[in-house]
């Protein structure tokens, strides 16, 4: 029998949110069937929700509590649930991780949004404020690209050092390096999760042990594949000829935007979740097409 994984550890789908087509509102229905499709045919080890693939920046605070409650719901206790509590102010993100834990998440994850570029201080004292807030596990979530704030290796060991509950961290740079470096500093303390898609494998070769992914709404059961063969059965092999496979997807994802492609991916395979929130617009009929050949190449949808 496989031994059940630690939090934070597997794949754990960055759900995308889903909006009525006609009125770009929360759809509760398509995201409680969505979760039901990840969890039982998927097979992920665990669901997070509220993070850039989900738009929550495109949300009202009501929005992302009821996203929150609603998740929770579903998933009901199947998989542990990671809720993103991540804003600009301070007071905000502690309400929201309140919240979250009120509302019975399994753990939080926190980046940094910013208008203003915090100093290490500043934003020191931003996670000091959620840490005091909340008892559930932190995974602290680094992704420049779209934060503009990189939190250094040390700082983060830093956090780990500080807050006991701070267990996990997205890494979301693009510096597998990291991987590394973050686990020598925290002493294997903080579990390591790779945001980026197309860099799974590499960051599972280096002692990554979750892959935290929004491509893992429309590839979950090949991403748990890829997971299980990499770091549980450590076939290294096998593992990259998996992942060859879907890297092209991988790169398409992150060259169009996790947002647009996942959800455009889901109406190509017949299950929608409605358009992105504006200002983001759907893919164009090109993208479209390449999308539906990459979906087609590994048999997903019969080639149009």
């Amino acid at each position: 029998m496989t031994a059940k994984l630690e939090l934070f550890d597997g794949v754990y789908p960055f759900l995308a949110t889903p909006l009525r087509p006609e009125t770009q509102d929360l759809d509760e229905s398509r995201l409680r069937s969505h979760i039901d499709d990840l969890v039982r045919e998927g097979g992920i080890h665990g669901i997070t929700a509220l993070g850039s693939t989900g738009e929550f920046a495109l949300l009202s605070e009501d929005e992302r509590r009821r996203v929150a409650e609603v998740t929770i719901d579903a998933v009901k206790g199947r998989v542990p649930v990671v809720i993103g509590t991540a804003a600009i102010a301070t007071r905000t993100a502690v309400a929201l991780s309140r919240h979250a834990e009120g509302a019975g998440a399994d753990a939080i994850i926190v980046n940094p949004q910013s208008y203003w570029l915090p100093n290490e201080e500043e934003l020191f004292e931003h996670y000091r404020a959620i840490a005091q807030a909340v008892s559930i596990p932190v995974m602290v979530y680094n992704n420049p690209g779209t934060t503009k704030v990189d939190m250094a290796p040390r700082f983060i060991a830093r956090l780990a050092r500080e807050f006991n509950h701070f267990t996990g961290v997205k890494e979301s740079s693009g510096d597998i390096r990291r991987v590394q470096d973050i686990l020598a500093l925290t002493g294997g303390r903080m579990k390591v999760s790779i945001g980026h898609q197309s860099l799974g494998l590499a960051a599972f070769a280096v002692g990554a042990s979750g892959w935290t992914t929004g491509i893992a709404n429309t590839i979950p059961q090949l991403c748990v594949e890829i997971f299980e063969l990499a770091v549980r059965r450590r076939d290294v092999d096998k593992a990259r000829e998996v992942f060859m496979q879907i890297l092209p997807l991988c790169d398409f994802y992150a060259e169009k935007s996790l947002t647009r492609a996942v959800k455009a991916a889901a109406e190509i395979m017949g299950k929608p979740l409605g358009p992105p929130r504006l200002p983001l617009r759907s893919l164009g009929e090109a993208d479209r097409r390449v999308l539906r050949g990459l979906l087609a190449d590994l048999g997903l949808v019969a080639r149009g």
